[in-house]
């Protein structure tokens, strides 16, 4: 089968491609762009830095944000790290993963050290998705979730691979092989969710790592299991204890990529609880809540968003992690601060938050859980002490558009690059094909400071 998947992999080029793919594929980098700066100066960013500088890394490759340039498995490591902190990733729903967060830097670190052009840039970025895509379509079953494994965590090492032999010129044969070695790494465990750790953002690391690690094996004609997805101990069986059926992984589906079916996210939080997140931020704005009024609140979500793991979490929160992840906290906290933002979620042990979230119970609502996964939506009813009852219902998610993925990254760019170049960077992205060298984009997000 991954032989298969992989001349599919192999035939996508960028002249090829639907204009509104290319157009999604530039949208994702700017997001990356922003959600990584979101997180620059994080302590978590800094730790793993200093794990690559402490091996004398050296390269053409930049870490965004930062002065300096290092390996490409180093810059795709701490990058890939660092656009998960705030978790203002994008998202494919099918699957429950977040290609972008390890695919684009992968491509770009590898794109850098090439001499890449913007075409091929944009090309594997498309084939990353579109392996998480058509591979997590079957292997992320009803239900995964709650078996222990993370679903983007578990899908992020193919895509990262399949773009990595992508970038790197592989044909169907390597970028196979490059699949099935990064099958052996597939993993990353849920448990995070109930300590409010860093897991989450440490699975990027390894994902990048491995997945670059797969795509050299594969180019020095290293060949793992080639039905290390179907066979009889391959992960299908493994990971959901029993036989899959493999087939729509390879359907045809002309003029459509699994980049097409991603969205990004308005808010800094899991994707189960964006739509609660919304709801919130429609009500305060409609209405004006004092939190010391209100008696109780409930939160209307489907099935899903109610059983994934760390979501049903009314606190104490331990860090951001775990407050992002918890439909309580995004009630409570824009409830509290009018928003939900990545200063609102720094303040994530806010004592009254921490008293409103006690507040806040999650229901499964009929009519959402019956538009689910079509439409994810949220109904958010606030019981006032006095009797009155405010309401919002949001049918379905308001994903970011590109101008105000424009604005993100316009907002965390500022400290680290400057308002000079913010302008470049948004004019090259945008008309990406046009570039001989990814470093002329690249370069201009290391640090000036």
């Amino acid at each position: 089968m991954l032989l298969e998947l992989g001349k599919r992999l192999e035939s996508i080029q960028y002249d090829q491609l639907p204009e509104k793919t290319i157009e999604k594929a530039k949208t994702a980098i700017l997001n990356f762009f922003g959600g990584c700066l979101a997180g620059a100066d994080d302590a978590l960013t800094m730790a793993e830095k200093a794990v690559w500088e402490s091996q004398n890394c050296s390269g053409d490759c930049v870490i965004l944000g930062h002065k300096g340039k290092t390996s490409p498995m180093a810059a795709a490591s701490v990058n890939s790290l660092m656009g998960q902190i705030f978790l203002l990733e994008d998202c494919h729903e099918n699957t429950i993963s977040h290609p972008g967060v390890v695919v684009i830097p992968i491509v770009m670190a590898l794109g850098q050290s090439l001499n890449a052009s913007g075409k091929q840039i944009v090309e594997a970025i498309v084939v990353g998705y579109e392996s998480i895509g058509r591979i997590g379509k079957v292997l992320i079953a009803p239900g995964f979730p709650t078996f222990g494994l993370r679903p983007a965590s578990t899908m992020a090492p193919f895509g990262g691979a399949a773009a990595a032999a992508k970038i790197m010129g592989l044909k169907a044969e390597g970028i196979s092989a490059a699949l099935s070695i990064a099958g052996n790494t597939a993993s990353g465990v849920m448990e995070f969710v109930n300590s409010g750790t860093v897991d989450i953002c440490l699975q990027n690391c390894f994902a990048a790592k491995n997945s670059i690690m797969a795509a050299m094996l594969a180019a020095n004609e290293i060949q793992a299991a080639p039905t290390i997805l179907e066979g009889r101990f391959g992960l299908g069986r493994a990971l959901n204890q029993k036989e899959l059926d493999w087939s729509p992984a390879l359907a045809e589906q002309p003029g459509h990529y699994m980049i097409d079916e991603s969205f990004i996210k308005r808010f800094p939080g899991c994707g189960h609880v964006l739509a609660t997140a919304q709801a919130a931020t429609s009500l305060v704005k409609r209405y004006k809540v004092d939190p010391e009024k209100v008696e109780k609140v409930t939160v209307g979500v489907s099935q899903g968003a109610k059983e994934f793991p760390g979501v049903d979490y009314a606190g104490p929160y331990s860090g951001t992690i775990s407050a992002m992840m918890s439909h309580q906290f995004m009630v409570s906290s824009t409830l509290v601060h009018g928003e939900i933002s990545v200063d609102t979620v720094k303040m994530y042990d806010h004592p009254e938050v921490a008293k409103m979230a006690k507040k806040v119970f999650v229901e499964i609502d009929e009519s959402v859980d019956k538009a689910f996964p079509h439409k994810t939506g949220a109904r958010l009813t606030v019981r006032l002490k006095n009797g009155e009852t405010l309401t919002d219902f949001q049918e379905d998610l308001n994903p970011l558009n590109r101008d105000e993925v424009i604005l993100r990254f316009r907002n965390y760019a500022q400290a680290f690059i400057g308002a000079g170049r913010i302008d470049e960077v948004i004019d090259k992205t945008i008309n990406i094909e046009s570039l001989e060298s990814i470093n002329s984009l690249m370069n201009l997000l290391e640090s000036n400071i």
